[in-house]
């Protein structure tokens, strides 16, 4: 066996030569202290014992202490720093390598039985046809275990393995009796400098190796000199981290990457080419997009650029954001995140990152905004998208959208897009460009199959013949739930996908439910639970305390729970006001929960569905699905946005950005897929652009969103829809609202918004909307029967501004959760669709509109209407409950509240010293406002103007910068009595710290007329205050024929309004639509201005 074991060792060499190298490093080895460890020990991330490998005999080892396996001694190679590694080939040698300190390490290292490496053949290469299930890999260490029959062995992979700490060997000198002989000079060798040591290596002999070790605080760092001893897997060869500079290093905590990485490596650190990557979940393909970093900043010269990072999903950024703002923090890189849970405090660090992390959607609302997007679009030099997959989805057309804007822009930005396995990623390389000088070139493309997978993973997908609906459809998968455990878990853990079942509210009685499940070992996981609650859970799972979990979507992405069996019960999930569909991604994020590296080499996903749908998701899970394009879907929305951007200026330019996209790519290779309007089957692709592009632009035109007078050029009205990221059709309604509009008005048409069309009224809901539609403080009652979404949505925004509580009646509750998931679509969108009619009535001029909608706008931020009592409820510790109280005892607004006694506040609520204090404390804090005018000029020819000088501030002793932690925001509001506008404009509170006055003109029409100025914050209710000035300018000084005309149109108006007094019975009421707004109080508002 000696022999066979030198000759798998060292190679074919000399005879004579085998034995005494033996002897050197056996003797060695014999003298290098390694220190026993227990039989049995614990993972600091699992928690779970990893048993005694199976010890093994040696001739390395004489003493019987010594003949046991190497998981009985601690960090082998630490005290070895010339330690062996296998070779790739039979005709390479043993090359001596070394440990790092902190290096990630399997918490099944350093275990192989002798008939895997002592029996005279090398260890089964992974994916080699004698290959055992614990396979062995090679990096740093020897006789590492990889932990997936996988032949990717992802060496790389954080996940398999665990951080230990070596212990630093004892001092002795090196004339010790019992030192390491040195052994021959011909014995090959490799020795490499110490991390942080500029040292070159060099051919030192072993035994000053060894004794600078046993010196040396730490033990010497070693690496491998070049990639000829890397291994190969799957026919790549692996790419060690020592080719990166010393500086890009502490980045990848592993010493080789893995296959894929590897392959990409070239291509992604060694060029600038745009990179297109398709391979399994849990591949390692967010160390490509590390590596493409890493090429960044080794090139420029300046920290004046951008990186931009795409996920479709607010977790998975979330995520992104805590690695990689601690791996970058050491390059001086901050790293912002930008989506939907953004403060607008948190907005400028997103403007001084380098690295910005946001979704689809924000960034094409922000670039579509940005001031000067001109300077921030050529600061972005790398473009990172993940989950380009998406491209397919309802989301899809927003990616698409902003990356052609960023390809147009001409702009040498870099794009990186990662994927799961799709059949056409060609058509991804096509559309990204191979550079953005070579855009007719495809980028570089790598694609990966299930081979790659870390674990192996089997899918099975499960059809069901029901024609019910889909709650019915559950309670079927329910039943088939306990033979598909039973066959698949291997009494391993499981995560189950499926509907919630109750509503997820009420964390108390949750807790409860939870810990009573938690007992048996099954627990469950969902938004509705306290993240406290939800971490709870996590690490219980972590610590095997809990073995099963039931879950929502929520939990596919952003937590890194691994599990042996994922089953999917039922594609359908409650997505916005209904059960939909999952999205592509959902699916695949799901099943790439399945596979533990750490302690399975396969694992099992299983997707329960309707028969009728087993073919889509076969193809889905196998990668056989086409990837296609969704931008025709509302191509108007996005071409609009880029004539506002002027990325478009005319027909041609039109052309030019759609033949940019992904949809041009897919008209070519699929144009029987598309069906467009006013495209006309069976015309080659140009003239099929030419014709869908002149069709948008006249339909903006006939909107009057665009002009096409010497070039495209978007209106006020095509900048708000841009600015406000509102859809086409919902820009007709708004722009069809009449002058004047009442806010009963404006809310209907912010109801009827192409925005909300997924909002349904059930016909088991009417009772329910019935019921709400009787309270007293609906504002607006509906008048007729209730049929329409419309109504429903409106009765959602009323219900929840005037304080209505939930019917008690039992019948009702069944739709509790649903009403709060429709409650929460429309809150999430309907404060920016009103802004956008406020810039719209402004562009007309119409003052009476644009005050409507800034109150009824404060009224949504605030979620309670401006003048009711509940606005007591922006106080912190005052609820519905204590405000009802409150207002019993006379205290009906927050001058009111102010004016009171603390122990009154106590009596009233029953509440102790010094609670009454606080709540004053806190009124301190409030905004308020104050304002004056006054007329510093009369000029009488051609025309009567007056100019105006209003004075505005705040009677706070401190000026509230942000209340409710929330940035305060002021409203200046300047109008004549005849709706006429004259100055709008929004200061930010730190410019209104000392007392600012405006100055402005304005034209009369007739003696009597008058000015109002008008002063509120955004977004905060009761803070509205107002002055009114009268010219008094003699009746001669106005022209006759105008005087009259302007007193004839009021005396109709007076008319008219006595006319539907007469027809009313009884005083007129709120449920009338009527605002309680007299039509001599009107604002005139000036052109929109946005002070910085």
């Amino acid at each position: 066996m000696a022999s066979d074991l030198n000759r798998f060792l060292i190679g074919a060499q000399p005879d004579g030569q085998y034995q005494r190298r033996l002897e050197e490093f056996s003797d060695f080895v014999g003298h290098a202290q390694l220190k026993p460890r227990p039989s049995e020990h614990f993972s600091p991330l699992q928690n779970a014992p990893v048993p005694k490998s199976p010890p093994f005999s040696s001739p390395f080892f004489s003493h019987p202490e010594q003949s046991q396996s190497f998981a009985e001694y601690e960090d082998f190679d630490h005290h070895l720093p010339g330690a062996l590694v296998p070779p790739m080939a039979s005709s390479q040698r043993w090359a001596p390598i070394n440990s790092r300190p902190s290096q990630y390490l399997s918490s099944r290292m350093l275990r192989a039985s002798s008939s895997q490496v002592f029996n005279g053949r090398p260890p089964a290469i992974p994916g080699s046809p004698h290959a055992e299930t614990r396979q062995l890999s090679y990096s740093n260490y020897p006789f590492q275990e990889t932990l997936s029959s996988s032949p990717s062995a992802l060496i790389s992979s954080p996940t398999t393995r665990l951080q230990l700490r070596p212990p630093v060997p004892k001092r002795r000198p090196i004339g010790h009796a019992h030192q390491a002989p040195c052994p021959s000079p011909k014995f090959q060798r490799f020795a490499f400098p110490h991390a942080h040591s500029t040292r070159q290596s060099s051919e030192i002999p072993l035994q000053q190796q060894y004794a600078e070790s046993l010196d040396h605080p730490e033990p010497l760092q070693y690496s491998h000199p070049s990639s000829h001893f890397t291994p190969i897997v799957q026919g790549i060869q692996l790419v060690s981290t020592n080719q990166l500079p010393d500086r890009f290093r502490p980045i990848f905590p592993f010493p080789l990457f893995n296959a894929i990485q590897s392959k990409c490596f070239p291509a992604v650190y060694n060029s600038n080419d745009n990179i297109v990557l398709c391979s399994p979940t849990g591949s390692g393909k967010t160390a490509v997009l590390e590596l493409a970093i890493c090429r960044l900043l080794s090139e420029l010269k300046t920290n004046q650029f951008k990186i931009v990072y795409q996920a479709p999903t607010k977790s998975l950024c979330a995520e992104r954001q805590r690695d990689w703002q601690a791996k970058f923090r050491v390059f001086e890189l901050q790293c912002a995140e930008l989506t939907g849970d953004t403060t607008q405090g948190q907005l400028k660090d997103v403007q001084n990152a380098s690295i910005i992390i946001t979704t689809p959607e924000k960034w094409d609302s922000l670039t579509r905004k940005w001031g000067d997007h001109d300077k921030l679009m050529r600061l972005v030099k790398l473009f990172l998208i993940d989950e380009v997959h998406i491209l397919k989805d309802q989301r899809g057309p927003t990616l698409e959208a902003v990356v052609s804007r960023m390809k147009t822009f001409g702009t040498d930005v870099r794009f990186l897009a990662l994927s799961a396995t799709v059949p056409n990623s060609a058509d991804i390389a096509s559309w990204l460009g191979k550079n953005s000088l070579t855009q007719h070139l495809p980028a570089y493309r790598e694609t990966f199959g299930e081979e790659f997978r870390p674990v192996k993973l089997r899918k099975i997908v499960r059809g069901f013949q029901f024609s019910g609906n889909d709650f019915m459809f559950d309670k079927i998968c329910d039943s088939k739930l306990p033979e598909i455990i039973s066959k698949y878990c291997h009494k391993k853990p499981i995560m189950l996908y499926g509907i919630p079942k109750a509503p997820e509210t009420g964390s108390g009685n949750l807790r409860q439910n939870n810990c009573c499940c938690a007992s048996a070992g099954v627990a469950f996981h969902h938004a509705g639970l306290d993240i406290a609650d939800r971490r709870s859970i996590e690490k219980a799972y972590l610590d095997g305390q809990i073995n099963v979990i039931c879950c929502t979507s929520t939990l596919a992405v952003g937590v890194n729970l691994p599990c042996h069996l994922v089953i999917i019960k039922n594609t359908v999930s409650w997505q916005g006001s209904g059960l939909k569909e999952y999205s592509d991604l959902e699916v695949m994020q799901m099943l790439g929960r399945a596979g533990r590296p750490q302690f399975d080499d396969s694992a099992v996903a299983v997707i329960i569905t309707n028969a009728t749908k087993v073919d889509r998701y076969e193809k889905m899970v196998s990668g056989e699905e086409l990837l296609e394009s969704c931008l025709h879907l509302n191509l108007i929305d996005h071409l609009n946005a880029e004539i506002g951007l002027g990325t478009v200026r005319n027909l041609e330019s039109a052309k030019g950005w759609l033949a940019g996209t992904f949809l041009y790519v897919r008209l070519k290779e699929n144009p029987n897929h598309y069906k467009l309007d006013g495209d006309v089957g069976g015309h080659n692709i140009d003239d099929r652009l030419e014709k869908i592009c002149h069709k948008d632009i006249d339909l903006l035109q006939r909107e009057n969103l665009i002009t096409t007078d010497d070039k495209l050029k978007c209106t006020e009205f095509g900048l708000a829809m841009t600015r406000h990221y509102v859809k086409f059709e919902s820009m007709k309604i708004f722009l069809a609202l009449k002058e004047k509009s009442k806010m009963s008005e404006i809310l209907t048409a912010l109801t009827k918004a192409e925005e909300f069309k997924d909002i349904r009224l059930r016909a088991t809901e009417r009772a329910l909307f019935k019921e709400i539609n009787k309270s007293t403080e609906i504002k607006f009652p509906i008048k007729v029967d209730l049929a329409l979404p419309q109504h429903k949505i409106s009765l959602l925004i009323q219900a929840e501004l005037g304080g209505v509580e939930f019917p008690a009646e039992e019948q009702f509750q069944k739709h509790r959760q649903q009403y709060a998931l429709d409650k929460g679509v429309v809150f999430q969108t309907i404060t920016r669709l009103a802004r956008c009619i406020i810039d719209c009535k402004s562009v007309l001029l119409d003052s009476v509109s644009v005050r409507n909608g800034l109150e009824l706008t404060r009224s949504l931020s605030s979620k309670v209407w401006d003048s009711s009592p509940l606005q007591l409820k922006q106080i912190e510790k005052l609820g519905t409950v204590a405000v009802r109280k409150l207002v019993v005892a006379g205290i009906n607004n927050l001058e009111e509240l102010e004016a009171s006694e603390a122990s009154r506040i106590e009596s009233v609520l029953n509440r102790n010293p010094p609670f009454g204090k606080e709540i004053l404390t806190s009124v301190k804090l409030f905004p308020k406002l104050r304002v004056s005018a006054k007329v510093v000029k009369k000029i009488l020819d051609p025309s009567p103007q007056v100019k105006i000088q209003a004075e505005i501030g705040f009677l706070n002793d401190v000026t509230p910068l942000m209340f409710n932690r929330r940035l305060v925001y002021i409203y200046f509001l300047a109008e004549s009595s005849d709706g006429r506008q004259l100055d709008f404009r929004k200061i930010t509170a730190g410019k209104l710290a000392n007392t600012d006055k405006i100055s402005f003109l304005a034209e009369l029409n007739y003696p009597e007329q008058y000015i109002t100025c008008y002063i509120m914050c955004d977004e905060i209710v009761g803070t509205q205050r107002h002055a009114e000035i009268r010219p008094e300018i003699p009746a001669k000084f106005f022209p006759p024929r105008k005087r009259e005309r302007i007193q004839e149109r009021d005396a109709r108006i007076r008319t008219s309004e006595a006319a539907l007094s007469r027809n009313t019975t009884g005083p007129p009421r709120n449920e009338d639509f009527e605002d309680g707004i007299d039509d001599g109080d009107l604002l005139a508002a000036g052109k929109y201005t946005l002070v910085r």
